[in-house]
């Protein structure tokens, strides 16, 4: 059985504003899985994929879509406030629905805020402010950040890496 449950957890953070409410992720999750996993999943998967993971503690089956960016080595990072990662913590193989297609990917969570804020720094780099503004983790969208704003973008929030699996990159 698959229990399907949304991307948020718990109330916003001050540096969560405009953000999207919890409850309107509840109401949103279900309508975005069903287009990730339909023909039309195009909509949607330029910015989102749906990842497949077993509860830590509860044994089930989750869906979630989340946002991902392409990586290194055919890998994706997702940055997440939601509290989700936790069940990845083990390194367990997830499945992920990206652009229509399913991988079998191993997550790896970034522990170390240390290493997330070089990681935000990196991804500031690649994509840019502008992109790295959207993040909703307090960098901001017309400049680079601060040191002190990646290192307060990684406390506030976790980076997931998904590398594949096999021998297909994921993006």
């Amino acid at each position: 059985m698959t229990r399907e449950t949304g991307t948020t957890g718990g109330q916003p953070s001050s540096g969560d504003v405009g953000r999207p409410a919890p409850a309107l992720f509840r109401f949103m999750n279900p309508v975005m899985r069903r287009l990730l996993r339909s023909p039309f999943h195009r909509l949607l998967s330029g910015q989102l994929m749906l990842l497949e993971y077993t509860g830590r503690v509860s044994g089930r089956t989750y869906a979630i879509p989340i946002g991902y960016f392409a990586w290194d080595g055919g890998s994706v990072l997702s940055v997440s406030g939601s509290r989700w990662w936790k069940n990845l913590r083990d390194g367990r193989p997830v499945s992920l629905l990206v652009r229509g297609v399913r991988h079998a990917a191993v997550p790896a969570v970034i522990e170390s805020a240390d290493s997330r804020a070089d990681l935000f720094a990196e991804f500031v780099r690649r994509y840019g402010p502008k992109v790295a503004g959207r993040l909703q983790a307090g960098l901001p969208s017309n400049r680079d950040p601060t040191p002190d704003e990646l290192r307060s973008a990684a406390a506030e929030k976790m980076m997931i890496r998904f590398d594949p699996a096999g021998s297909e990159p994921i993006a």
